[in-house]
């Protein structure tokens, strides 16, 4: 009766922690998993942009997250959508600090993690130098409905020019979408209504809410959602310390949940083996 009771307890524990640690994982993936099916899923994507396109608000079933941050209104994403590690990125087009890491540091990032679909990479918008910023990124948006964000993007960082000079205005960025071979008409249209301006503003106000103060804040995530801040624009290679980090954490964490399920079935099993006089231990 002994060896049975001792055999009942430790099968239910293993039973209980293989189950509760499962659930863990499932409950702390849950959110990246759903972003990926999501960002996959086009037709939804351009629907939830589209709605914001015109005024109305995104509804909460169906944000984006990653990590706990809100990319439902960031840039598309750069590089697989599939990539383990997330990079979310909060820059202003007028940040001279983001230029630098634009050009000095993302080419080896992109070449190393993102090209090789390790990594991927959302930009989203945090336009705080001044009035320009807030319109060049609608004007990256504008572009967007072109199907061509990302080049303006960079074209916008290749051809910056000091804080509130000009090289931002609205004039400005109508030229540059002109020599991106964009549709003029379209994209003027687009831009002289502010089509964007709401999602723009959305995006200031996600990278408020997680204490960004200025510009490039880097966030990288873990495949568990695990997360970890990068201030300003570090060297390459403190990225990819970071990344390298990341992809090593693949392996779900006992989450808080399952910890309290363990705790109750562990009291449960000692409380039945007191009231039925089953040993569990032999003496």
């Amino acid at each position: 009766m002994r060896v049975t009771g001792k055999s009942l307890f430790l099968t239910s524990v293993l039973l209980v922690v293989g189950v509760s640690y499962a659930y863990g994982d499932m409950m702390q993936g849950s959110s990246s998993m759903m972003a990926e099916k999501n960002m996959s899923n086009g037709s939804m994507m351009d629907k939830n942009m589209s709605g914001w396109g015109n005024g109305s608000m995104m509804k909460g079933e169906n944000m984006m997250m990653q990590g706990g941050i809100d990319v439902s209104m960031a840039s598309p994403v750069r590089g697989s959508s599939n990539a383990p590690v997330t990079i979310v990125e909060y820059g202003d087009y007028q940040c001279p600090k983001c230029d630098a890491w634009f050009k000095n540091e993302e080419p080896t990032i992109k070449a190393d993690y993102i090209d090789t679909n390790k990594a991927k990479l959302y930009f989203i918008d945090f336009p705080f130098l001044g009035p320009d910023s807030a319109v060049a990124a609608q004007a990256a948006y504008c572009a967007g409905d072109q199907g061509k964000y990302w080049e303006y993007h960079d074209y916008l960082y290749d051809n910056q020019g000091g804080v509130q000079s000009g090289w931002a205005s609205a004039s400005n960025l109508k030229s540059y979408a002109t020599t991106l071979g964009l549709d003029a008409n379209n994209f003027n249209s687009c831009l002289d209504s502010g089509k964007y301006a709401e999602r723009v503003s959305h995006n200031k106000e996600s990278g408020t809410s997680k204490g960004v103060q200025g510009t490039p804040a880097f966030f990288i995530i873990g495949p568990t959602g695990v997360m970890t801040e990068i201030s300003g624009p570090q060297p390459a290679a403190t990225f990819s310390t970071a990344i390298d980090q990341m992809s090593t954490k693949a392996a779900p964490e006992f989450g808080p949940v399952a910890a309290i399920i363990l705790a109750i079935a562990i009291s449960s099993i000692v409380v039945l083996s007191i009231k039925t006089g089953l040993r569990l231990v032999p003496r």
